[in-house]
């Protein structure tokens, strides 16, 4: 049986699983005998009762590339003897594989480790080592304003391996601009997120046997709150907190129950934080670990979220949940943009203002159903087609 691996994906965070399982569903659609691996270091610590239970298999990251290209024949040994059956598996992995499919959301620029942008890149180097195409899914590209000592090496691979994608997309108009004009692609198109624009997934291509999903009671007139741990990076701590606890107060007030949820599991001490401001029975925290499909199901029952992942935006959006979106980047503004929502972004990254925050929630609470009809709207014009589509016919 031939294979294809699935490469900038994991299980921990909602919207990567998510970006999973939907491109899990998607090929095993198209190509039904294909065998499918997500290359996920992180999932295979995973107890292996808990790998099972997938109708897919999960590979680490063997640098069989590095091993065979050793010019010192007594390295390129030692790697080898590292671990012969390891690197036996592996190689018979990649040189069987037809497609490498890369759904990293967002890895590559230059607010990202050298050792994020080096991971990303050393996939596009070991697939074409090993002649795999490779389609790059929708995702946010930049800024590439590389500094430091490794500026030179990433803007150089970056330029030699992005041309060697078969497709390219991105998922805002600004990252397609920076590759377009700063790497000078050909290769690049705009696509839409791709959860976003999925309707359905079939559960058999999922999981071997569904298991059953945690359902929530919801109380009448709740707003879900979903932070994320990132924030941390462009804003201080104390002034987030203080943030949340104005907000929250506000919707106590107004007479809402607040639920707070946790999109990652870095995202759990965060949560755990902000719920401790509180000695109240009208803030609830959701500390369970949910699966995609069940964040998806509990994000419906809401009014309107508070939301910095962008992800946990995206879910709401496909239930017609309005939002107020607490950002750090450019793809959030782009995001509510697709929704005629923008003036419900806010981004850290910038400044913020609580006194305008709170405003903004006044103004959302007073138009909430009008802006239920405009997310609608637009939502059936973003599903029309399938950004899968990208994906060649046969293999």
């Amino acid at each position: 049986m031939r294979n294809i691996i699935i490469t900038g994906g994991e299980l921990f965070n909602k919207g990567a699983q998510a970006m999973v399982f939907i491109t899990v569903d998607e090929l095993k659609k198209r190509y039904p005998d294909h065998k499918i691996y997500l290359l996920s270091e992180l999932d295979l610590r995973r107890p292996k009762e808990e790998r099972d239970i997938y109708t897919f298999d999960f590979t680490g990251w063997y640098p069989v590339k590095y091993a065979r290209a050793q010019s010192n024949y007594f390295l390129r040994q030692m790697c080898k003897l590292r671990n012969t059956r390891e690197y036996n598996e592996a190689y018979e992995l990649y040189s069987n594989c037809d497609l490498m499919v890369d759904i990293s959301g967002f890895a590559l620029g230059s607010n990202w480790s050298y050792e994020t942008c080096t991971l990303y890149l050393d996939h596009l180097e070991f697939a074409k080592e090993f002649d795999i195409p490779v389609y790059i899914m929708p995702q946010s590209f930049g800024p590439f304003n590389f500094k430091g000592e490794n500026a030179k090496e990433l803007d150089e691979r970056i330029r030699r391996l992005m041309p060697t994608a078969k497709i390219v997309c991105a998922r805002e108009q600004e990252g397609l601009d920076l590759l377009a004009n700063h790497y000078h692609l050909n290769n690049v198109i705009q696509k839409v997120d791709l959860v976003l624009n999925n309707k359905s997934i079939d559960l058999c291509h999922i999981y071997k046997n569904e298991s059953e999903r945690n359902q929530f009671s919801i109380l009448e007139k709740s707003i879900g709150i979903i932070p994320n741990s990132m924030i941390e990076t462009v804003c201080e701590k104390s002034k987030i907190f203080k943030l949340y606890e104005t907000i929250i107060q506000f919707l106590i007030n107004e007479g809402y129950f607040v639920y707070i949820v946790g999109h990652a599991e870095s995202d759990l001490e965060l949560c755990n934080d902000i719920k401790n401001i509180f000695d109240n029975d009208r803030v609830v925290l959701i500390d369970k670990d949910l699966s995609c499909l069940e964040f998806n199901d509990l994000v419906s029952k809401f009014k309107f979220v508070i939301a910095s992942r962008f992800h946990s935006i995206v879910h709401a959006y496909k239930n017609c949940v309005p939002c107020i979106a607490l950002g750090w980047a450019q793809k959030y503004q782009s995001l509510l943009s697709l929704f005629h929502q923008e003036k419900y972004a806010f981004d850290f990254s910038k400044g913020f203002s609580t006194e305008i925050i709170i405003k903004r929630l006044q103004l959302l609470e007073n138009d909430l159903v009008n802006e239920v009809i405009t997310i609608s709207e637009s939502l059936k014009e973003i599903q029309l087609d399938n950004v899968f589509d990208v994906l060649p016919e046969k293999l």
